[in-house]
């Protein structure tokens, strides 16, 4: 009697490396941002905690993104100037500022100031803004002309607002000399955030505004980069490429030093007349993977427009994560197993960002919270204390680095590949062997894994909950485990 499809056990997922062929050497940064989440102020229970956890993971390249959904603190200059007074006012932006810098420790970081004060935009109504910090003004960013044209009005904000980091201070529209004591650096500053959203801008508006910004930004520290672009999950114009890496589009001597945008794997489901709500968690792992590599396709596309047209122009994806279904809900139910798999598909784009050669990859976001995307923390919200997803950003940071050699990596048999897993080994500048496998299922795989060393020594598995000593080269992986093996 044969047995049924239920008593077969799945056949072990078989991974072979070629340890003397590599193909690409990684040039990746991994890191982070943080946006100033309200949760994140000096008075909230779970402050030291999170920006503890922020230090532990002793990134390079850290992004600091004030937010437009929380103006007050985000926006310095909430009201236009008149003939007697100005509304600059830092006193709630500031220590965010000040303790994202400090957990830094001195590593190169990323500043994105990104909101534009909406009352330098044409609007039928001034936009009000709440006194309570903690409501979301969804609405602020309003408004798709600016008042004026020129640029020069947003190029001077930006410049004030740089100068009272990095400068040590400003003189105001009125003459008027504020002092702040700061002596900042930054490695980069990114020229908004997500303008293809909220303002809509044009890549004809957009690059002008650039241009205006770094113009006015580049004499406070003659060291310090720029990023373009930084476009939202939901762009589908290329000409937003097209136009700003053509140098032709831009003044003379502004430099296009890296260009950014985003990717969030979500389990919406849309169709030619629109959305039609979420997908059961059931279906997640399969829509999330799909868009994942449907994205990788869009970032080869993107690339080559670079390669073509500013090929010493960075690409840094540096927001990259998921979305659970009803992410602005403010009573979420996300299942327990969404983080294992947000974690996994993370990794998974990280390991094939590195095999493609993208500069920087952030993994997003920091914090966040029911109302405000929780989907996309690294960190609980209640209790400041690292997830899975922080932890699984963390194994990558321990273990693989700049300069590492990516080896020859298979999977399955006879040319096709096992879609269970993905696997990737890597060599580092000492020669030491590693060989990351994620599990890309709600299963458990068994896994036959190469000798590393080709003298069958014990193995070291790091996962997420920790490391384990194995004898032989099979282990057996979890519902969407993430496993550095080493010896």
């Amino acid at each position: 009697m044969s047995a049924t499809p239920a008593t077969i056990a799945a056949p072990p997922a078989t991974v072979r490396v070629d340890w003397e062929q590599t193909t690409v050497t990684s040039r990746t940064t991994l890191t982070t941002h943080l946006w100033t989440a309200p949760p994140l102020r000096r008075e909230s229970p779970i402050h030291d905690r999170a920006f503890e956890a922020l230090r532990a993971l002793r990134v390079d390249l850290a992004r600091f993104l004030p937010w437009f959904s929380h103006p007050r603190v985000a926006v310095p200059e909430l009201t236009p100037p008149t003939d007697t007074r100005t509304s600059w006012n830092f006193e709630l932006l500031d220590p965010f500022v000040e303790d994202f810098v400090a957990a830094a420790e001195g590593r190169p970081i990323v500043a994105n100031f990104a909101t534009i004060p909406t009352w330098m935009f044409v609007t039928a109504e001034p936009v009000d803004v709440s006194e309570d910090l903690d409501e979301h003004h969804w609405d602020y960013e309003q408004g798709s002309e600016l008042r004026d044209p020129t640029c020069a009005e947003v190029a001077d904000y930006f410049y004030r607002l740089a100068s009272w980091y990095i400068a040590g201070g400003f003189t105001d529209e009125l003459g008027r000399r504020h002092e702040s004591g700061h002596r900042y650096r930054f490695a980069y500053w990114e020229v908004l955030c997500e303008p293809d959203i909220g303002h809509r801008i044009s890549p004809e508006l957009y690059t002008a505004l650039y241009d205006a910004i770094v113009t006015r930004l580049a004499p406070l520290d003659p060291d310090m980069k720029f990023i373009g672009l930084s476009l939202s999950h939901v762009h589908h114009q290329p000409e937003y490429f097209w136009h700003f890496l053509d140098p032709a589009n831009h003044a003379d001597g502004v430099p296009i030093d890296a260009i950014s945008y985003h990717f969030y794997a979500q389990p919406e489901i849309v169709n030619p007349f629109g959305r039609e709500g979420n997908a059961p968690s059931a279906h997640w792992r399969d829509i999330f993977f799909a868009q994942a590599d449907a994205f990788l396709d869009q970032v080869r596309f993107i690339d080559s427009i670079r390669k073509r047209l500013a090929p010493d122009t960075a690409t840094f994806i540096n927001e990259l994560g998921t979305y659970p279904a009803d992410l602005m809900n403010p009573a979420p139910d996300i299942p327990d197993s969404y983080w294992a798999l947000s974690a996994a598909v993370q990794t998974y784009l990280w390991a094939q960002l590195v095999e493609i050669g993208i500069d920087l990859v952030g993994i997003a976001e920091f914090m966040d919270y029911p109302g405000m995307i929780p989907g996309t923390s690294l960190i609980d919200w209640e209790t400041g204390a690292p997830n899975t997803r922080y932890h699984a950003l963390a194994l990558l940071l321990h273990h693989f680095d700049l300069g590492d050699a990516l080896a020859t990596t298979t999977t399955g048999a006879h040319g096709f590949p096992d879609p269970r897993v993905h696997a990737q080994a890597f060599i580092s500048a000492s020669g030491l062997r590693k060989l990351l496998v994620v599990n890309k299922t709600a299963d458990t795989v068994t896994v036959d894994a190469p000798d590393l060393d080709g003298q069958g020594n014990q193995l070291t598995v790091s996962t997420v909950d920790g490391e384990v000593s194995v004898e032989a080269c099979t282990l057996s992986l979890g519902a969407y485990a993430v496993a550095v093996i080493s010896h």
